[in-house]
């Protein structure tokens, strides 16, 4: 039992969803993107996925 309350003890707090940034992706412009170039979506590579993808940090 000692163990268990211990455990609690040091569990952090969880990290609610407002504390979380908010991450944007534009699907349809990386789908059409692939396609334009030849490839599928999971062909592409992190960078290319990455150009698609936008942070707000508030």
């Amino acid at each position: 039992m000692e163990k268990y309350v211990q455990s609690l003890i040091n569990t952090p707090d969880p990290i609610l969803p407002s504390q979380q940034p908010q991450i944007k992706l534009n699907l349809r412009g990386l789908m059409e993107y692939a396609k334009s170039i030849g490839k599928k979506v999971s062909e592409l590579t992190e960078e290319e996925k990455n150009r698609f993808i936008s942070k707000n940090q508030e």
